[in-house]
């Protein structure tokens, strides 16, 4: 079986930003507009028998907060387009209207939609990777993050350079092994997330200081520690930042999955719902929203996949 597994916040957020359409009544719609145009390109792509969207749910950062006070703090809110040549008051109301909209819209779709409280999208398409680790899963998501989630069953559709990205892409690029990415990354520390690294480490020197990212095996903290201690004064730095690095990987690293299993439970069932593709319903909502420039061969993809659900 092939999984399609969306980082769906992900995804929304691009396409809110960037698409400048606008309902029939004058107001912005790009992320409704964009992420169902995306989608469906995303599905005719790669032909999957089961569409899972993942979204961050209410207080997602929450437990990773509790390690790092500072995680995604401070960052910039999504702005519209700027090509919209207009003032809108109330952009707040209108993103999450386009929010509750769009999963009206994907309510009619054969897709599953996983929304779980305190848990962040990323958990959760780690979760499913390993639900369906003997199944070929592409995820589709511009975010580094799950480039530790690579495997000979899994790649990554980046929808922004529309390419598609494996292992041995990462293994390439980097040098680094995709399962000590994470390991790489707390080093270093991702400034979009508001997680301080270690100053003038980055990505693609790390492994000048760590060769061995780039094997074949998973490195433990204490691992790297440990060769931090015998390999002298140039890797003090390392172990007076311990803290730094150990919480930064507790917070970056998708293995260890922060769902309890009230939260496992509910993808459980969210994935086993029927779907079905409800077409009458989705063209009123167009019609609705002044959306022409989806027509009947858009569905035709998602009557494959529905197809595909009974089989």
């Amino acid at each position: 079986m092939k999984v399609l597994i969306v980082d769906a916040t992900n995804n929304f957020f691009r396409n809110y930003s960037v698409v400048p359409t606008l309902t029939s009544n004058g107001e912005p719609n790009g992320g409704v507009y964009g992420f169902l145009n995306s989608l469906g390109f995303f599905i005719r792509l790669t032909k999957p028998d089961k569409v899972v969207l993942c979204w961050d749910g209410v207080g997602g950062s929450k437990k990773r907060r509790a390690i790092i006070k500072d995680y995604k703090q401070g960052r910039k809110p999504v702005r519209l387009n700027r090509n919209f040549e207009f003032e809108f008051e109330n952009l707040e109301e209108n993103k999450i209207r386009q929010r509750l909209r769009l999963s009206q819209y994907l309510d009619d779709l054969p897709v599953t939609q996983i929304t779980v409280d305190e848990v962040e999208a990323d958990d959760v398409v780690a979760y499913l990777t390993k639900m369906y680790e003997n199944d070929r899963k592409i995820i589709a998501s511009s975010d580094k993050d799950f480039y530790q989630l690579l495997d000979e069953n899994t790649v990554i559709f980046s929808p922004v350079k529309k390419v598609f990205l494996n292992n041995k892409d990462i293994l390439e690029k980097f040098n680094i092994h995709p399962m000590n990415f994470a390991l790489a990354r707390a080093i270093v520390g991702d400034k979009t997330d508001n997680l301080a690294g270690l100053r003038g480490i980055g990505i693609k020197n790390v492994v000048k200081y760590f060769p061995f990212l780039s094997d074949g095996k998973k490195v433990e903290l204490e691992q790297l520690f440990a060769f931090c201690k015998e390999s002298g004064e140039k890797y003090e730095r390392f172990l007076q930042n311990q803290e730094v690095i150990i919480n930064n990987l507790k917070v970056m690293n998708l293995d260890t999955i922060l769902m309890g299993f009230h939260s496992t439970d509910l993808v459980h069932k969210a994935m086993e719902k029927p779907l079905l593709l409800n077409a009458t319903s989705f063209r009123m909502k167009l019609f609705e929203d002044g959306i022409h420039s989806i027509g009947e061969s858009y569905l035709h993809a998602y009557r494959v996949l529905e197809s595909k659900g009974k089989e």
